[in-house]
């Protein structure tokens, strides 16, 4: 059998401040949830052997097969890894709710992550592993698990795409909200001044988008370019996307 398939983790932050948007403004969490529809139904419509695992974090329970005490806590693996169907795309437009519970995105990474390995492992025709993590990086996160994540991504051939700040991989962290250009500027949507913790969490994910060579969007990029979202036929050497560039990786 050839290895023409691919896995994929959609790891979806649900946690409180996914649920804040300005006035008359989608909040990130719709966004979100528009993006993962939008994924789904490419892959429903074209008949795609594809499989894919939903992972929530903010969930106010906790299911994960890490789960220790205190360790990987409020992650849930809501959907294993499969082929798409009907139920699935039910699942996310009907099932999925804001909590007042803050989650680590780099504990869910792993969760994911692990979740793909042990799913396609001994299995034949995948050709490709991708975690795509969907956030506004406004929870708290420890930063014990970030050289375990980075090897393990790197390790296991894992691609990761990220949708949610404008995180400026070749600039400054600390950079003014109010002069940031593009589309995702002021006028376009979730573009609120970023918290301490937001800007926290996007150094953190700057650093591992950056030893991995993973790929990010911003939330008001993500749906047109999801609407022509495919898997690459021939994998090209790992690049890092440009926010403004992001039709070029699809």
């Amino acid at each position: 059998m050839a290895a023409n398939k691919e896995a994929i983790a959609i790891v979806l932050d649900v946690g409180p401040s996914m649920n804040n948007a300005p006035p008359g403004e989608e909040t990130p969490l719709q966004t979100a949830v528009d993006a993962i529809k939008m994924i789904i139904q490419r892959k429903m419509f074209s008949e795609s052997k594809d499989e894919v695992s939903l992972v929530l974090f903010g969930t106010p329970d906790t299911d994960n097969p890490l789960a220790d005490g205190d360790s990987y806590e409020n992650v849930t693996i809501s959907r294993p890894l499969g082929v798409v169907d009907f139920d699935f795309l039910q699942q996310v437009q009907n099932d999925i709710t804001p909590s007042n519970t803050s989650a680590d995105f780099v504990d869910a990474l792993v969760v994911a992550l692990d979740h793909l390995v042990n799913a396609t492992q001994g299995k034949k025709g995948f050709a490709m592993k991708r975690l795509i993590l969907l956030s506004d990086l406004g929870g708290e996160f420890g930063d014990d698990q970030i050289e375990g994540i980075i090897s393990g991504i790197k390790n296991s051939g894992t691609e990761l795409n990220v949708i949610g700040p404008d995180i400026n991989l070749d600039g400054d962290e600390d950079d003014d909200d109010s002069q940031r250009p593009g589309p995702s500027g002021a006028a376009n949507g979730h573009q609120k001044a970023r918290t301490p913790q937001q800007k926290a969490g996007e150094g953190m994910l700057k650093r591992i988008l950056e030893e991995v060579e993973g790929e990010c969007y911003s939330f008001s990029e993500a749906l047109p370019a999801l609407s022509h979202f495919q898997m690459r036929q021939v994998r090209p050497t790992p690049w890092k996307v440009q926010l403004g560039s992001i039709m070029a990786a699809c």
